[in-house]
């Protein structure tokens, strides 16, 4: 299956998130490509108005079976540049879709749980058949446990949605 993972990462917790992920779901048989949302001239770290953005590129949503949408949360919000990015694409047409946040304080209700809801309300938005999700707490003592954990629940789903293909 091929399944592509679009990315925001600011300090690059969000990425390293994602390249273990995409190790794990390679090693699991499918084809999986990181997309990085990087944006034109610098970002600046406290800017959380998305209509002052414009990225290099803007990935297809269609060009993969399975999609997975991550970035950092901002201000206990989504990342001003994945809310750019939902902004400027087209219908998901029911892609399933997971999803997951980076934060740097130590719980989901500091913020992580409320950029997930506001991502997954841009999903629905375009059409997006969200199947599953996760918080990654960079100050929490079991930050690991909650990496193995999504890694675990995100190969669990692929592999349920790889069946439902073929």
């Amino acid at each position: 299956m091929e399944i592509g993972i679009i990315i925001h990462s600011l300090t690059g917790n969000t990425l390293s998130v994602a390249e273990r992920l995409q190790e794990r779901l390679a090693a699991d048989g499918h084809d999986v490509e990181i997309e990085q949302l990087k944006t034109i001239g610098e970002e600046k770290t406290n800017e959380n108005n998305s209509a002052n953005i414009t990225l290099k590129s803007y990935p297809d949503p269609q060009a993969h079976d399975l999609l997975i949408i991550a970035g950092p949360v901002r201000g206990a919000s989504a990342s001003p540049v994945l809310k750019h990015y939902f902004s400027r694409v087209g219908q998901f047409e029911n892609k399933p879709t997971l999803l997951f946040v980076t934060e740097f304080f130590p719980f989901p209700w500091m913020g992580g749980k409320n950029a997930l809801k506001q991502m997954t309300a841009l999903c629905a938005e375009h059409g997006a058949e969200v199947i599953g999700s996760g918080v990654i707490n960079w100050k929490n003592p079991h930050r690991e446990r909650q990496i193995t954990d999504l890694l675990q629940q995100f190969s669990d789903l692929a592999a349920r949605m790889d069946q439902k293909i073929k």
